[in-house]
Protein backbone atom coordinates (compact mmCIF):
# COMPACT_ATOMS: atom_id res chain seq x y z
CA UNK A 1 0.00 0.00 0.00
CA UNK A 2 1.13 3.25 -1.34
CA UNK A 3 1.55 6.43 1.34
CA UNK A 4 0.46 9.59 1.54
CA UNK A 5 4.07 11.00 0.66
CA UNK A 6 3.87 8.58 -2.56
CA UNK A 7 0.47 9.73 -3.51
CA UNK A 8 1.55 13.52 -3.51
CA UNK A 9 4.88 12.85 -5.57
CA UNK A 10 2.62 10.69 -7.90
CA UNK A 11 -0.08 13.15 -8.25
CA UNK A 12 3.12 15.86 -8.87
CA UNK A 13 4.64 13.96 -11.40
CA UNK A 14 1.35 13.22 -13.28
CA UNK A 15 0.67 17.30 -13.19
CA UNK A 16 4.40 17.12 -15.07
CA UNK A 17 6.07 19.11 -12.13
CA UNK A 18 9.34 20.33 -13.34
CA UNK A 19 11.27 20.19 -9.73
CA UNK A 20 10.46 21.22 -6.38
CA UNK A 21 12.23 24.42 -4.63
CA UNK A 22 12.65 23.51 -1.32
CA UNK A 23 14.31 23.83 1.87
CA UNK A 24 14.59 20.85 3.91
CA UNK A 25 13.36 20.37 7.53
CA UNK A 26 11.70 16.83 9.55
CA UNK A 27 8.54 17.65 8.66
CA UNK A 28 8.47 17.21 5.06
CA UNK A 29 11.31 14.77 5.17
CA UNK A 30 8.59 11.91 4.10
CA UNK A 31 7.98 13.56 0.88
CA UNK A 32 11.91 14.31 0.02
CA UNK A 33 12.28 10.70 0.55
CA UNK A 34 9.46 9.98 -2.33
CA UNK A 35 10.28 12.88 -4.26
CA UNK A 36 14.28 11.12 -4.65
CA UNK A 37 12.82 8.04 -4.88
CA UNK A 38 10.62 9.01 -8.05
CA UNK A 39 13.39 11.18 -9.57
CA UNK A 40 11.68 14.36 -9.56
CA UNK A 41 14.16 17.39 -9.66
CA UNK A 42 15.36 19.45 -6.42
CA UNK A 43 16.28 23.01 -6.06
CA UNK A 44 17.73 23.25 -2.22
CA UNK A 45 18.06 27.02 -1.43
CA UNK A 46 20.08 28.18 1.46
CA UNK A 47 16.91 29.75 3.20
CA UNK A 48 12.92 29.57 2.22
CA UNK A 49 12.74 32.42 0.92
CA UNK A 50 15.25 31.68 -1.68
CA UNK A 51 12.81 28.97 -2.68
CA UNK A 52 9.56 30.51 -2.52
CA UNK A 53 11.20 33.52 -4.51
CA UNK A 54 12.82 30.83 -7.07
CA UNK A 55 9.45 28.77 -7.89
CA UNK A 56 7.78 32.45 -8.06
CA UNK A 57 9.97 33.34 -11.27
CA UNK A 58 9.86 30.06 -12.87
CA UNK A 59 5.70 29.97 -12.60
CA UNK A 60 6.00 33.55 -13.94
CA UNK A 61 7.74 32.83 -17.05
CA UNK A 62 5.72 29.51 -17.37
CA UNK A 63 2.60 30.87 -16.27
CA UNK A 64 1.92 27.51 -14.31
CA UNK A 65 1.80 26.63 -10.65
CA UNK A 66 5.17 25.84 -9.57
CA UNK A 67 5.70 23.59 -5.68
CA UNK A 68 7.30 25.09 -2.96
CA UNK A 69 7.94 22.98 0.03
CA UNK A 70 9.48 23.67 3.34
CA UNK A 71 9.15 22.22 7.13
CA UNK A 72 6.88 23.65 9.86
CA UNK A 73 7.22 26.39 12.05
CA UNK A 74 10.19 28.66 10.79
CA UNK A 75 9.98 27.09 7.62
CA UNK A 76 6.11 28.29 7.06
CA UNK A 77 7.04 31.88 8.57
CA UNK A 78 10.37 32.11 6.36
CA UNK A 79 8.35 31.83 3.31
CA UNK A 80 5.34 34.09 3.87
CA UNK A 81 6.68 37.19 2.26
CA UNK A 82 7.15 34.76 -1.00
CA UNK A 83 3.51 33.75 -0.93
CA UNK A 84 2.21 37.69 -0.14
CA UNK A 85 4.16 38.42 -3.31
CA UNK A 86 2.63 35.57 -5.42
CA UNK A 87 -0.46 36.73 -3.85
CA UNK A 88 -0.38 40.25 -4.53
CA UNK A 89 1.07 39.92 -8.01
CA UNK A 90 -1.53 36.82 -9.42
CA UNK A 91 1.38 34.21 -9.85
CA UNK A 92 0.42 30.68 -9.04
CA UNK A 93 2.33 28.67 -6.67
CA UNK A 94 1.39 25.30 -4.83
CA UNK A 95 2.81 25.91 -1.67
CA UNK A 96 3.43 22.50 0.35
CA UNK A 97 4.27 23.01 4.23
CA UNK A 98 5.03 20.21 6.73
CA UNK A 99 3.45 19.99 9.53
CA UNK A 100 3.22 18.05 13.41
CA UNK A 101 1.17 15.00 13.75
CA UNK A 102 -2.69 15.58 13.77
CA UNK A 103 -2.53 14.82 17.03
CA UNK A 104 0.02 17.22 18.19
CA UNK A 105 -2.26 20.20 16.46
CA UNK A 106 -2.81 22.83 19.12
CA UNK A 107 -5.57 24.53 16.71
CA UNK A 108 -9.08 25.11 19.07
CA UNK A 109 -7.71 24.42 21.95
CA UNK A 110 -7.00 27.03 24.41
CA UNK A 111 -2.84 27.08 24.41
CA UNK A 112 -0.41 28.36 22.26
CA UNK A 113 1.64 25.88 21.35
CA UNK A 114 1.58 21.69 21.57
CA UNK A 115 3.85 20.06 19.22
CA UNK A 116 7.36 21.65 18.25
CA UNK A 117 8.12 23.57 15.51
CA UNK A 118 4.06 24.16 15.57
CA UNK A 119 2.37 27.00 13.75
CA UNK A 120 -0.98 27.15 12.61
CA UNK A 121 -0.29 27.46 8.99
CA UNK A 122 -3.68 27.68 7.37
CA UNK A 123 -4.78 30.94 9.97
CA UNK A 124 -1.30 32.32 8.79
CA UNK A 125 -2.15 32.43 5.42
CA UNK A 126 -5.69 32.23 5.02
CA UNK A 127 -5.61 36.14 3.46
CA UNK A 128 -2.38 35.81 1.18
CA UNK A 129 -3.81 32.78 -0.54
CA UNK A 130 -6.47 31.74 -2.24
CA UNK A 131 -7.00 28.38 -0.40
CA UNK A 132 -5.96 26.40 2.67
CA UNK A 133 -5.73 22.84 2.82
CA UNK A 134 -4.92 20.62 5.96
CA UNK A 135 -6.00 17.07 5.26
CA UNK A 136 -6.61 14.88 8.41
CA UNK A 137 -6.16 11.49 7.24
CA UNK A 138 -3.96 10.37 3.32
CA UNK A 139 -7.26 9.10 1.79
CA UNK A 140 -8.27 13.30 1.82
CA UNK A 141 -4.95 13.86 -0.39
CA UNK A 142 -5.92 12.94 -4.01
CA UNK A 143 -8.82 16.03 -3.88
CA UNK A 144 -7.18 18.50 -1.78
CA UNK A 145 -3.95 17.88 -4.72
CA UNK A 146 -6.42 18.27 -7.55
CA UNK A 147 -8.19 21.07 -6.35
CA UNK A 148 -4.88 22.96 -4.81
CA UNK A 149 -3.52 22.39 -8.53
CA UNK A 150 -7.17 24.07 -10.20
CA UNK A 151 -7.33 26.75 -7.72
CA UNK A 152 -3.77 28.13 -8.32
CA UNK A 153 -4.67 28.52 -11.90
CA UNK A 154 -8.08 28.89 -12.39
CA UNK A 155 -9.27 32.64 -12.99
CA UNK A 156 -6.66 35.23 -11.49
CA UNK A 157 -3.87 32.94 -10.49
CA UNK A 158 -2.29 32.73 -7.04
CA UNK A 159 -0.83 30.84 -4.54
CA UNK A 160 -2.67 27.96 -2.50
CA UNK A 161 -1.20 26.02 0.66
CA UNK A 162 -1.26 22.44 1.53
CA UNK A 163 -0.23 21.96 5.32
CA UNK A 164 0.58 18.01 5.46
CA UNK A 165 0.74 16.42 8.95
CA UNK A 166 3.56 13.67 9.67
CA UNK A 167 1.43 11.14 10.27
CA UNK A 168 -0.86 11.76 6.99
CA UNK A 169 2.51 11.79 4.90
CA UNK A 170 3.45 8.45 6.73
CA UNK A 171 0.53 6.47 7.31
CA UNK A 172 -0.71 4.10 4.48
CA UNK A 173 -3.91 4.50 1.74
CA UNK A 174 -6.32 2.55 2.61
CA UNK A 175 -7.84 2.53 -1.03
CA UNK A 176 -7.61 4.52 -4.48
CA UNK A 177 -10.41 7.62 -3.98
CA UNK A 178 -12.11 9.12 -7.01
CA UNK A 179 -11.58 13.01 -7.45
CA UNK A 180 -14.45 15.05 -8.20
CA UNK A 181 -12.90 18.16 -10.37
CA UNK A 182 -13.61 21.83 -9.36
CA UNK A 183 -16.32 23.17 -11.61
CA UNK A 184 -14.30 25.19 -14.33
CA UNK A 185 -14.80 29.05 -13.59
CA UNK A 186 -17.34 30.70 -15.66
CA UNK A 187 -15.61 32.90 -18.89
CA UNK A 188 -17.89 34.17 -20.32
CA UNK A 189 -17.62 37.59 -21.53
CA UNK A 190 -19.47 40.55 -20.41
CA UNK A 191 -19.69 43.39 -21.54
CA UNK A 192 -21.11 45.88 -24.77
CA UNK A 193 -17.79 45.59 -27.34
CA UNK A 194 -20.34 47.04 -30.01
CA UNK A 195 -20.68 50.43 -27.65
CA UNK A 196 -16.90 50.11 -27.25
CA UNK A 197 -15.99 49.82 -31.01
CA UNK A 198 -18.04 53.19 -31.28
CA UNK A 199 -16.02 55.20 -28.41
CA UNK A 200 -12.59 53.75 -30.01
CA UNK A 201 -14.10 55.42 -33.41
CA UNK A 202 -15.42 58.38 -31.47
CA UNK A 203 -11.99 58.98 -29.85
CA UNK A 204 -9.75 62.07 -30.77
CA UNK A 205 -6.94 61.03 -27.99
CA UNK A 206 -7.48 57.60 -27.59
CA UNK A 207 -4.79 55.92 -24.79
CA UNK A 208 -4.11 52.41 -23.55
CA UNK A 209 -2.95 51.44 -19.96
CA UNK A 210 -1.52 47.86 -20.36
CA UNK A 211 -0.98 46.11 -16.88
CA UNK A 212 0.26 42.35 -16.39
CA UNK A 213 -2.99 40.99 -17.24
CA UNK A 214 -1.91 41.16 -20.70
CA UNK A 215 1.08 39.07 -20.32
CA UNK A 216 -0.98 37.09 -17.64
CA UNK A 217 -3.38 36.13 -20.59
CA UNK A 218 -1.16 35.83 -23.38
CA UNK A 219 -2.17 38.92 -24.72
CA UNK A 220 1.07 40.57 -25.85
CA UNK A 221 0.04 39.97 -29.65
CA UNK A 222 -3.76 40.86 -29.76
CA UNK A 223 -2.64 44.51 -27.57
CA UNK A 224 0.20 45.29 -30.22
CA UNK A 225 -2.41 44.69 -33.12
CA UNK A 226 -5.07 47.37 -31.07
CA UNK A 227 -2.03 49.77 -30.55
CA UNK A 228 -1.10 49.54 -34.74
CA UNK A 229 -4.01 51.14 -35.30
CA UNK A 230 -2.39 54.11 -33.83
CA UNK A 231 -3.38 53.95 -30.10
CA UNK A 232 -0.32 54.95 -27.47
CA UNK A 233 0.57 53.00 -24.97
CA UNK A 234 1.45 53.16 -21.26
CA UNK A 235 2.31 50.29 -18.64
CA UNK A 236 1.76 49.56 -15.25
CA UNK A 237 5.23 48.58 -13.34
CA UNK A 238 4.22 44.68 -14.16
CA UNK A 239 3.23 45.23 -17.31
CA UNK A 240 6.13 46.53 -19.29
CA UNK A 241 7.83 45.08 -22.37
CA UNK A 242 3.36 44.19 -23.21
CA UNK A 243 4.67 46.25 -26.33
CA UNK A 244 8.31 46.97 -27.28
CA UNK A 245 9.70 49.43 -25.00
CA UNK A 246 11.58 51.54 -28.42
CA UNK A 247 7.90 51.32 -30.27
CA UNK A 248 6.62 55.15 -30.90
CA UNK A 249 3.74 54.23 -29.29
CA UNK A 250 5.28 52.98 -26.16
CA UNK A 251 5.30 55.67 -22.97
CA UNK A 252 7.15 53.77 -21.15
CA UNK A 253 5.13 53.41 -17.30
CA UNK A 254 3.04 55.92 -15.63
CA UNK A 255 2.17 56.46 -11.64
CA UNK A 256 4.38 57.16 -8.81
CA UNK A 257 8.04 56.92 -10.27
CA UNK A 258 7.01 56.47 -14.01
CA UNK A 259 7.72 58.61 -17.20
CA UNK A 260 6.37 62.52 -17.07
CA UNK A 261 4.75 62.59 -20.34
CA UNK A 262 2.98 59.39 -19.98
CA UNK A 263 0.60 61.07 -17.21
CA UNK A 264 0.65 63.79 -19.22
CA UNK A 265 -0.97 62.27 -21.80
CA UNK A 266 -3.01 59.76 -19.31
CA UNK A 267 -4.57 63.54 -18.14
CA UNK A 268 -5.04 64.44 -21.80
CA UNK A 269 -6.78 61.69 -23.17
CA UNK A 270 -10.63 61.96 -24.46
CA UNK A 271 -10.73 57.82 -24.29
CA UNK A 272 -8.64 55.64 -21.82
CA UNK A 273 -8.62 51.93 -22.43
CA UNK A 274 -7.39 50.29 -18.62
CA UNK A 275 -6.68 46.71 -19.64
CA UNK A 276 -5.88 44.10 -17.09
CA UNK A 277 -4.80 46.56 -14.62
CA UNK A 278 -6.24 47.48 -11.21
CA UNK A 279 -5.24 50.89 -11.16
CA UNK A 280 -3.36 50.92 -7.58
CA UNK A 281 -2.21 54.15 -5.87
CA UNK A 282 1.36 53.94 -7.04
CA UNK A 283 -0.46 54.41 -10.77
CA UNK A 284 -3.26 57.09 -9.80
CA UNK A 285 -1.84 59.13 -7.04
CA UNK A 286 -3.84 59.98 -4.37
CA UNK A 287 -6.00 62.50 -6.78
CA UNK A 288 -8.57 59.85 -7.48
CA UNK A 289 -11.10 62.26 -8.79
CA UNK A 290 -8.85 63.92 -10.88
CA UNK A 291 -7.42 61.05 -13.00
CA UNK A 292 -7.92 61.15 -16.23
CA UNK A 293 -10.45 63.35 -15.96
CA UNK A 294 -10.84 64.44 -19.32
CA UNK A 295 -11.51 60.98 -20.53
CA UNK A 296 -14.04 58.17 -20.95
CA UNK A 297 -12.44 55.10 -18.92
CA UNK A 298 -13.10 51.81 -20.09
CA UNK A 299 -11.73 49.40 -17.78
CA UNK A 300 -11.34 45.59 -19.44
CA UNK A 301 -10.55 43.08 -16.32
CA UNK A 302 -11.18 39.51 -15.55
CA UNK A 303 -11.64 40.50 -11.53
CA UNK A 304 -15.13 41.38 -11.22
CA UNK A 305 -14.44 42.58 -6.83
CA UNK A 306 -11.11 44.72 -8.55
CA UNK A 307 -13.06 46.80 -10.28
CA UNK A 308 -15.98 46.78 -7.89
CA UNK A 309 -13.80 48.11 -5.46
CA UNK A 310 -11.30 50.28 -7.48
CA UNK A 311 -11.42 54.21 -6.22
CA UNK A 312 -10.75 55.36 -9.89
CA UNK A 313 -14.30 55.87 -11.76
CA UNK A 314 -15.47 53.64 -14.50
CA UNK A 315 -17.55 54.43 -17.81
CA UNK A 316 -18.05 51.15 -19.22
CA UNK A 317 -16.62 47.61 -18.35
CA UNK A 318 -15.89 44.39 -20.03
CA UNK A 319 -15.20 41.24 -17.89
CA UNK A 320 -13.57 38.66 -19.26
CA UNK A 321 -10.09 37.96 -19.45
CA UNK A 322 -8.31 40.21 -21.60
CA UNK A 323 -7.13 37.64 -24.81
CA UNK A 324 -10.80 36.36 -24.88
CA UNK A 325 -12.24 40.38 -24.63
CA UNK A 326 -9.45 41.41 -27.42
CA UNK A 327 -9.49 38.30 -29.78
CA UNK A 328 -13.46 39.30 -30.06
CA UNK A 329 -12.86 43.45 -30.22
CA UNK A 330 -9.86 42.83 -33.04
CA UNK A 331 -12.50 41.48 -36.08
CA UNK A 332 -15.35 44.14 -35.01
CA UNK A 333 -12.71 46.89 -34.71
CA UNK A 334 -11.81 45.69 -38.29
CA UNK A 335 -14.93 46.84 -39.55
CA UNK A 336 -15.12 50.46 -38.18
CA UNK A 337 -13.55 53.39 -39.76
CA UNK A 338 -10.95 55.24 -37.57
CA UNK A 339 -9.73 58.44 -36.90
CA UNK A 340 -6.62 60.23 -38.23
CA UNK A 341 -4.43 59.58 -35.03
CA UNK A 342 -1.25 61.14 -36.18
CA UNK A 343 -2.04 65.00 -34.54
CA UNK A 344 -2.20 62.98 -31.07
CA UNK A 345 0.63 61.52 -31.84
CA UNK A 346 2.87 64.28 -32.58
CA UNK A 347 1.44 66.42 -29.34
CA UNK A 348 2.97 63.00 -27.68
CA UNK A 349 5.65 63.27 -29.60
CA UNK A 350 6.35 66.44 -28.61
CA UNK A 351 5.48 66.07 -24.65
CA UNK A 352 8.02 63.25 -24.97
CA UNK A 353 11.11 66.44 -25.52
CA UNK A 354 9.39 68.84 -23.17
CA UNK A 355 9.48 65.58 -20.30
CA UNK A 356 12.82 64.20 -20.90
CA UNK A 357 14.32 61.76 -17.74
CA UNK A 358 17.56 64.37 -16.92
CA UNK A 359 19.46 62.61 -14.06
CA UNK A 360 20.06 65.21 -11.30
CA UNK A 361 23.51 65.28 -11.72
CA UNK A 362 26.13 65.70 -13.97
CA UNK A 363 29.48 63.74 -12.45
CA UNK A 364 30.53 60.62 -10.84
CA UNK A 365 29.18 57.11 -11.83
CA UNK A 366 25.24 57.51 -11.94
CA UNK A 367 23.40 54.58 -11.94
CA UNK A 368 20.60 55.04 -14.69
CA UNK A 369 24.19 54.87 -16.92
CA UNK A 370 24.94 51.69 -16.02
CA UNK A 371 21.75 50.17 -16.68
CA UNK A 372 21.82 52.02 -20.21
CA UNK A 373 25.30 50.20 -20.97
CA UNK A 374 23.25 47.13 -19.46
CA UNK A 375 20.91 47.61 -22.26
CA UNK A 376 23.08 48.41 -24.80
CA UNK A 377 25.04 45.38 -24.29
CA UNK A 378 22.34 42.79 -23.84
CA UNK A 379 20.34 43.86 -27.56
CA UNK A 380 19.45 41.65 -29.41
CA UNK A 381 19.45 38.92 -26.65
CA UNK A 382 16.82 36.63 -25.27
CA UNK A 383 17.19 38.65 -21.60
CA UNK A 384 14.96 37.84 -18.54
CA UNK A 385 16.17 40.60 -16.15
CA UNK A 386 14.70 40.72 -12.23
CA UNK A 387 15.68 43.70 -9.58
CA UNK A 388 14.66 44.04 -5.70
CA UNK A 389 12.70 46.80 -4.41
CA UNK A 390 13.98 50.55 -4.13
CA UNK A 391 15.45 53.36 -6.39
CA UNK A 392 17.33 50.70 -8.42
CA UNK A 393 14.05 48.89 -9.85
CA UNK A 394 12.57 52.34 -10.68
CA UNK A 395 15.53 53.52 -12.92
CA UNK A 396 15.64 50.04 -14.60
CA UNK A 397 12.02 50.74 -15.32
CA UNK A 398 12.70 53.64 -16.73
CA UNK A 399 15.93 52.78 -18.43
CA UNK A 400 15.98 49.37 -20.01
CA UNK A 401 14.20 48.01 -22.89
CA UNK A 402 11.56 45.43 -22.48
CA UNK A 403 9.46 43.85 -25.15
CA UNK A 404 8.01 40.07 -24.08
CA UNK A 405 9.16 37.60 -24.40
CA UNK A 406 12.43 38.75 -25.93
CA UNK A 407 13.17 41.21 -22.79
CA UNK A 408 11.16 40.46 -19.95
CA UNK A 409 10.98 41.87 -16.13
CA UNK A 410 10.34 40.30 -12.78
CA UNK A 411 10.01 42.55 -9.86
CA UNK A 412 8.00 42.66 -6.46
CA UNK A 413 5.07 45.07 -7.78
CA UNK A 414 2.03 44.96 -5.18
CA UNK A 415 3.84 43.86 -1.94
CA UNK A 416 6.79 45.52 -2.57
CA UNK A 417 8.89 43.09 -1.04
CA UNK A 418 13.10 44.13 -1.19
CA UNK A 419 15.26 40.78 -1.76
CA UNK A 420 12.99 39.55 -4.06
CA UNK A 421 15.77 39.95 -6.78
CA UNK A 422 18.33 37.10 -6.23
CA UNK A 423 16.58 33.84 -5.62
CA UNK A 424 14.06 35.55 -8.65
CA UNK A 425 17.35 35.37 -10.74
CA UNK A 426 18.09 31.91 -9.34
CA UNK A 427 14.24 30.53 -10.02
CA UNK A 428 14.21 31.92 -13.84
CA UNK A 429 17.59 30.49 -14.99
CA UNK A 430 16.64 26.65 -13.99
CA UNK A 431 13.34 27.54 -15.85
CA UNK A 432 15.13 28.97 -19.31
CA UNK A 433 18.51 28.00 -18.91
CA UNK A 434 19.25 29.59 -22.29
CA UNK A 435 18.02 33.29 -21.80
CA UNK A 436 20.59 35.86 -20.29
CA UNK A 437 19.35 36.81 -16.69
CA UNK A 438 20.67 40.21 -15.09
CA UNK A 439 19.90 40.61 -11.54
CA UNK A 440 20.37 44.26 -11.54
CA UNK A 441 20.17 45.18 -7.80
CA UNK A 442 20.63 47.82 -5.03
CA UNK A 443 22.76 47.14 -2.36
CA UNK A 444 20.39 46.95 0.27
CA UNK A 445 18.07 44.57 -0.94
CA UNK A 446 20.76 42.25 -2.37
CA UNK A 447 21.86 41.78 1.09
CA UNK A 448 18.13 40.34 1.82
CA UNK A 449 19.42 37.28 -0.38
CA UNK A 450 22.74 37.30 -0.48
CA UNK A 451 23.26 34.02 0.77
CA UNK A 452 21.85 32.69 -2.82
CA UNK A 453 25.14 32.98 -4.15
CA UNK A 454 25.72 29.54 -2.95
CA UNK A 455 22.87 28.11 -4.64
CA UNK A 456 24.44 29.82 -7.95
CA UNK A 457 27.75 28.81 -7.69
CA UNK A 458 26.33 25.24 -6.53
CA UNK A 459 23.74 25.12 -9.93
CA UNK A 460 26.61 26.77 -12.05
CA UNK A 461 23.72 28.80 -13.33
CA UNK A 462 25.38 31.85 -15.38
CA UNK A 463 23.71 34.43 -13.53
CA UNK A 464 25.03 38.41 -14.35
CA UNK A 465 24.53 40.58 -10.97
CA UNK A 466 25.11 44.36 -11.40
CA UNK A 467 24.90 45.97 -7.65
CA UNK A 468 24.41 49.78 -7.48
CA UNK A 469 25.95 50.67 -4.38
CA UNK A 470 25.28 54.34 -3.31
CA UNK A 471 25.58 53.08 0.30
CA UNK A 472 22.07 54.06 0.94
CA UNK A 473 18.33 52.31 1.34
CA UNK A 474 17.40 55.31 -1.80
CA UNK A 475 13.64 55.36 -2.18
CA UNK A 476 13.04 55.51 1.66
CA UNK A 477 15.79 57.93 2.39
CA UNK A 478 14.63 60.51 -0.41
CA UNK A 479 11.37 59.90 1.04
CA UNK A 480 12.85 61.08 4.65
CA UNK A 481 14.80 63.74 3.19
CA UNK A 482 11.94 65.09 1.42
CA UNK A 483 9.48 65.25 4.48
CA UNK A 484 12.02 65.32 7.73
CA UNK A 485 15.32 66.96 5.96
CA UNK A 486 17.09 63.72 7.31
CA UNK A 487 17.64 60.19 6.82
CA UNK A 488 17.85 58.06 9.91
CA UNK A 489 19.24 54.57 9.36
CA UNK A 490 18.50 54.78 5.67
CA UNK A 491 21.73 57.02 4.57
CA UNK A 492 25.48 56.54 5.03
CA UNK A 493 25.41 52.98 5.10
CA UNK A 494 28.47 50.89 5.70
CA UNK A 495 28.57 48.41 2.90
CA UNK A 496 31.20 45.45 1.89
CA UNK A 497 32.92 44.88 -0.55
CA UNK A 498 30.49 42.87 -2.22
CA UNK A 499 32.89 41.58 -5.23
CA UNK A 500 35.26 40.18 -2.65
CA UNK A 501 32.21 38.23 -1.19
CA UNK A 502 30.96 37.11 -5.02
CA UNK A 503 34.85 35.24 -4.99
CA UNK A 504 34.14 33.80 -1.75
CA UNK A 505 31.35 31.92 -3.24
CA UNK A 506 33.83 30.97 -6.49
CA UNK A 507 32.22 33.85 -9.00
CA UNK A 508 33.58 36.20 -11.04
CA UNK A 509 33.79 39.91 -9.96
CA UNK A 510 34.54 42.92 -11.08
CA UNK A 511 34.32 46.61 -9.78
CA UNK A 512 33.42 49.85 -11.44
CA UNK A 513 34.06 53.23 -10.44
CA UNK A 514 33.50 55.43 -12.96
CA UNK A 515 31.79 55.84 -16.20
CA UNK A 516 34.62 54.93 -18.61
CA UNK A 517 34.50 51.09 -17.40
CA UNK A 518 31.37 50.49 -18.16
CA UNK A 519 31.91 49.89 -21.87
CA UNK A 520 34.39 47.03 -21.07
CA UNK A 521 33.85 45.45 -17.67
CA UNK A 522 29.88 45.10 -18.48
CA UNK A 523 31.16 43.60 -21.68
CA UNK A 524 33.55 41.30 -20.77
CA UNK A 525 30.95 40.08 -17.36
CA UNK A 526 27.81 40.03 -19.63
CA UNK A 527 29.75 37.74 -22.32
CA UNK A 528 31.05 35.42 -19.56
CA UNK A 529 29.82 32.06 -19.92
CA UNK A 530 30.06 32.23 -16.04
CA UNK A 531 28.21 33.73 -13.21
CA UNK A 532 29.71 36.98 -13.02
CA UNK A 533 28.93 39.78 -10.11
CA UNK A 534 30.02 43.57 -10.75
CA UNK A 535 30.09 46.11 -8.20
CA UNK A 536 28.78 49.46 -9.08
CA UNK A 537 30.16 52.69 -6.51
CA UNK A 538 27.40 54.97 -8.18
CA UNK A 539 26.61 58.73 -6.76
CA UNK A 540 25.35 58.59 -3.35
CA UNK A 541 23.24 61.42 -3.94
CA UNK A 542 21.49 60.80 -7.15
CA UNK A 543 17.46 60.48 -6.79
CA UNK A 544 14.46 59.78 -8.54
CA UNK A 545 13.18 62.74 -10.26
CA UNK A 546 10.40 63.61 -11.78
CA UNK A 547 8.32 61.98 -9.01
CA UNK A 548 4.66 61.69 -8.20
CA UNK A 549 3.84 63.39 -4.71
CA UNK A 550 1.32 63.48 -2.31
CA UNK A 551 -1.57 65.93 -3.44
CA UNK A 552 -0.18 65.58 -7.37
CA UNK A 553 -1.81 65.01 -10.58
CA UNK A 554 -0.12 62.85 -13.07
CA UNK A 555 0.55 65.91 -15.51
CA UNK A 556 2.28 67.76 -12.36
CA UNK A 557 5.02 65.48 -11.01
CA UNK A 558 7.77 67.32 -8.69
CA UNK A 559 11.11 67.06 -10.58
CA UNK A 560 13.81 68.84 -9.25
CA UNK A 561 14.96 70.40 -12.42
CA UNK A 562 12.13 72.62 -11.08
Amino acid sequence: MSTGAQLVIETLLNYQTPRLYVYPGGTIAPLLDEAKRAGLAIFCARHEQGAGYAALAAARLCQQPQVVMVTSGPGVTNVITCIADAYYDSTPLVLITGQVGSGDLSAGRPIRQRGFQEVDTPALLKTITKAQFQPTAPEQLAQVMADAFTIASQGRPGPVVIDLPMDVQRNALPAPVAVVPIQATDTTLAGDLSLLCQQIAAAQRPLIIAGQGVLLSGASNALRLLAASGIPVSHSLLGLGAIPGDSNLNLGFHGHTGHPCAGVAIQQADLLLVIGSRLDLRQTGNQFDRFAEKARIVRIDLDRDEVAESRIRHDQWINGDVKQVLDALLPMLAKVTLPDWQPWLNQIAEWKQQHPLKPMQNSGLLPQQVIEVVDQISAGKRVICTTGVGSHQHWVARHFTFDVPQRRLLTSGGHGAMGYDLPSAVGAQLADPDALVLCLVGDGSFQMNIQELAAIREYQLPIKIIVLDNHRLGLVSQFQQFNWQDDPTTGEKWNPDFAVIAQGYGIESYVINEASQLQPVLAQALNSPQAALVHCQVAVAEDITPMLLAGQTLDKMWSAHE
